[in-house]
């Protein structure tokens, strides 16, 4: 925080809670694995930015019990990560210890000025496996905090685990501590729980699953030479393309809430018939992020439990309703098979390898597990702005693969609006076809919710307009 700001450091100790070392769950070997090996995996991160209620006027004593109450509940959030004398990686839980929390008046600018703090100054630094895996500061306005903004590393928690953390934060600050769940899930009993026979036995029922799914076809995502020619001496050949859209949302819950499926699918649905129509791929081979959760860890805090898997979806109907049923059906068994042991995964891939039926990496890498549905641009400042989405984690990570991955999309339900950021490699998609591919999902969306039953040459129509 600059000088005009005034900030001080206060740390918030904690004592007397549960500690040991164990073996590292099954994300959590996920993200060690990328933290270590890809330069870019180090850049992620999980921010959170509240904005307090009105009427929630916490002092920051107040502010810091509640923070160590969910410290303290919590053994993700004290938990860091090295390994034992053979190599084998392990990690270590911390009973007691301190964190620095950083202390500021609210800036001038309000939320944007958190924002910036938030994904400028607090992410200066690299998160690495043997460091505290978060960062907090408040923001008060006196004696009053009004905005609390902490950044975590990835291989602490997920979004869901991150909603987790704001529901039993608000909830402390409330007094409301009885709505906390007694007893959480922990990090220990994830990992015990994923080495038992019934975890062993989750991990090879989704093996079978994707021993089938990873021989699919990855055709060309784009077939009629949408591509840019020159690339820039010296340059790279990405491009980047920001839309946003209220239309699009309005269409997209409408039709969610109709046909009793989840906005995302329909959000996926949507880009793929505008493919469809507008370049005649009637097999779409996609990477998407999805979440697992088990049963008793639902309301649990234990690490990444998200990772990226690939869907093949068939759409030779080519209208709307038929490509969102395809992909429902596509998506429900890929989020089911979610969980597995990575070893066991990067057995399988060995196997095909060796077979000759390893399949190319999906050409479109869709990216909509990162939404927050509440959030609003910048307020009331929880999620990502779609400003800070373009040059924070999707810049970031968000790189296709030359020849394999063409388009990366990522796509966030806010409060009002579709947020879509797309980068493409312009050695097979430009940016005006890129451009027309998000106005084409647009469209379709817009005439699902009107009830405009489209032909395949109507959805052509729309697309190539």
């Amino acid at each position: 925080m600059n000088a005009a700001h005034r900030s001080s450091t206060r740390y918030l100790a904690f004592d007397d809670a549960g500690r040991g070392t164990h073996g590292l769950t099954w994300g959590q070997q996920r993200f060690r694995r990328m933290m270590l090996e890809l330069p870019e995996g180090r850049h992620v991160y999980v921010p959170l930015h509240l904005a307090l209620p009105a009427p929630l006027r916490p002092g920051v004593e107040e502010t810091l019990r509640s923070l160590r109450t969910v410290v303290t509940r919590h053994d993700t959030l004290r938990t860091t990560f090295g390994a034992d004398a053979e190599g084998v990686p392990l990690a270590t839980v911390a009973g007691s210890g301190r964190l620095p929390v950083e202390v500021a008046p609210v800036p001038q600018d309000g939320a944007a000025g958190v924002h910036r703090h938030l994904y400028g100054e607090m992410r200066e630094e690299l998160f690495t496996l043997d460091a505290r895996p978060l960062r907090i500061a408040l923001f008060t306005e006196g004696d009053t905090v009004r905005r609390v903004a902490v950044l975590f590393s990835p291989i602490a928690l997920d979004d869901w685990g991150l909603s987790l953390f704001k529901e039993e934060l608000l909830a402390l600050l409330w007094g409301r501590e009885g709505a906390l769940t007694p007893d959480p899930w922990q990090l220990a009993q994830q990992h015990a729980w994923e080495r038992s026979p019934e975890g062993r036995r989750r991990s090879e029922r989704a093996m079978e699953y994707w021993s089938r799914s990873l021989t699919l076809p990855a055709p060309p995502l784009f077939t009629d030479g949408h591509a840019d020619t020159a690339v820039p001496p010296g340059g790279h050949p990405f491009h980047e393309t920001v839309f946003e859209s209220p239309a699009a949302h309005r269409a997209a819950r409408e039709a969610a809430a109709r046909r009793r499926v989840s906005v995302h699918a329909v959000l996926t649905a949507a880009v793929l018939t505008a493919l469809t129509a507008r370049h005649g791929v009637t097999r779409h081979h996609f990477g998407v992020y999805v979440h697992n959760r088990f049963a008793r860890a639902t309301r649990g805090m234990v690490g990444p439990l998200s990772q990226s898997v690939t869907v093949g979806v068939d759409t030779d109907d080519g209208s709307f309703g038929a490509v969102l049923d395809a992909t429902a059906r596509a998506l429900l068994p890929a989020y089911r098979n979610a969980a597995y042991a990575p070893e066991a995964l990067d057995a399988l891939r060995q196997r095909l390898r060796s077979e000759g039926t390893e399949p190319a990496a999906p050409r479109l890498f869709l990216n909509l597990t990162n939404s927050r549905a509440l959030s609003a641009d910048p307020d009331p400042g929880i999620g990502e702005p779609m400003a800070e989405v373009t040059h924070s984690r999707f810049r970031r990570i968000a790189r296709p693969v030359p020849g394999t991955t063409d388009l990366y999309l990522g796509i966030r339900p806010y409060r009002n609006h579709i947020g879509f950021f797309a980068r493409g490699d312009g050695r097979a998609v430009s940016r005006p076809a890129t451009e027309a591919l998000l106005r084409g999902a647009e469209s379709v969306l817009v005439a699902e919710a009107e009830g405009r039953h489209l032909t395949p040459a109507d959805l052509r129509a729309i697309t190539n307009s």
